[in-house]
């Protein structure tokens, strides 16, 4: 009888702690959500091609050796980003590009550009015709749509198929390019034209408990100009109202306010290629904070 009171007595407390964390996560996280800068996420301009881009997380800070590899491959193609620099964690620069690139490759990679712009088109076409065509009482499209539909559906597939395979082929080819590594520092780097920086935003003692709040700003270096920027607050797991089914993520991706996604990047620079989660990895993250 005595372990079952202790025991309903600290579920009790947990569940009043796990609760006023909630509160105070929401509470707080409101707050900062309507502070400046407002709003949030700015894009002034989008940019198809950078030619060159400084990367620089202090979150971590630094990019790994793995890191590196993986924004090399995602997102310098020697043609719309020809150069690319990144912070690493021993406070210096790599500065990556490709030599001697053969005009075949270029106009390879052209080529690819326009047909996943064309597979995109196609498939907003796709998209659009499925809502208007399908019918949900009977899970088909209408009868009156058959014919047009599969036109719509072959020409997305074919410019898929195209995309896909010129994609293949851009990176087979790739692969032959003599990749050049220069290590140096921020202040002996080559010119860049843009910066995209991450930092994280302090917040007080009181919110770091329940909160975590970074911003990525981007600035064009030839005029000085911050071209857009992304605040993100976001809940810890320890004080969200749903708990992490994933597991192993410290924070809610969501996010309380700003642009959830940390390839806020690519809503700038519009044609890069990338999918590689490159900044504020919440094991790493998770660990900063533990040391």
């Amino acid at each position: 009888m005595k372990k079952s009171l202790i025991f309903l007595l600290v579920l009790i407390t947990s569940i009043t702690l796990y609760a006023s964390d909630v509160i105070l996560s929401n509470t707080l996280g409101a707050y900062y959500c309507s502070q400046e800068p407002n709003p949030k996420t700015y894009i002034k301009h989008t940019v198809e091609e950078p030619i060159s881009i400084y990367w620089e997380d202090n979150v971590y800070p630094g990019f790994s050796d793995e890191e590196c590899k993986g924004m090399v491959a995602n997102y310098l193609d020697g043609v719309r980003l020809q150069s690319m620099a990144l912070n690493t964690p021993d406070g210096k620069v790599r500065v990556y590009s490709y030599a001697n690139i053969p005009q075949s490759y270029i106009d390879l990679v052209k080529e690819g550009y326009r047909a996943k712009k064309d597979w995109q088109d196609k498939d907003k076409i796709h998209q659009d015709a499925f809502k208007k065509m399908y019918d949900k009482s009977n899970h088909k499209i209408r009868d009156e749509f058959t014919d047009e539909w599969k036109e719509i559906t072959t020409k997305s597939g074919d410019a898929y198929r195209k995309n896909n395979a010129l994609t293949k082929q851009i990176e087979a080819e790739k692969a032959k390019l003599d990749l050049i590594i220069t290590e140096t520092t921020r202040e002996q780097m080559p010119m860049m034209n843009y910066t995209i920086k991450t930092d994280e935003v302090h917040l007080s003692d009181t919110a770091r408990k329940v909160l975590f709040s970074d911003e990525m700003t981007i600035t064009d270096n030839r005029t000085h100009d911050v071209i857009a920027y992304n605040r993100r607050v976001m809940q810890l797991f320890s004080a969200a109202l749903m708990p992490d089914f994933a597991g192993g993520r410290y924070y809610v991706q969501e996010g309380i306010c700003g642009n959830p996604s940390k390839l806020f990047d690519r809503d700038v620079f519009i044609t890069l290629v990338g999918g590689y989660y490159n900044l504020n990895d919440n094991k790493k993250l998770f660990y900063k904070y533990q040391k």
